[in-house]
């Protein structure tokens, strides 16, 4: 039983170290997705086509060029956005059966991810 019980363990430690490239890895690594980019005629990258790629480089490229043009209404769309998060989390709690509610408190924290990765990639010392 005990011999089971260490094979499965080491099966599930060997597929949990296999890394998938998602799109939030790549929203949180610009120079990844760059790279990627480069490399995707040639090579399929992990997890994502190159086309999903394409997609989340002109989004980053986009909010790149609005943090830039005007910072300040930049930084006044995260904060509005997370009010909105907010409020919809606020609502949740009170509606548990609210799935559009949810997916659109979904894509809202999916938008915020996306200007908050903007940031820390252009305004960040570490870049």
């Amino acid at each position: 039983m005990n011999k089971y019980l260490v094979i499965i363990l080491i099966i599930l430690g060997l597929v949990s170290c296999q890394f998938k490239k998602d799109e939030s890895y790549y929203r949180s690594h610009p120079s990844e997705l760059q790279n990627a980019l480069k490399m995707c005629p040639n090579t399929q990258p992990d997890g994502l086509s190159c086309q999903q790629l394409e997609v989340i480089g002109r989004r980053m490229n986009s909010l790149a060029y609005q943090l830039q043009y005007n910072p300040q209404e930049f930084g006044n769309k995260i904060l509005a956005l997370q009010q909105v998060i907010a409020n919809q989390q606020r609502e949740i709690q009170s509606k548990k059966d609210n799935a559009e509610l949810q997916d659109s408190l979904k894509r809202n924290q999916d938008d915020l991810a996306y200007y908050l990765a903007v940031v820390k990639w252009l305004e960040s010392p570490e870049s």
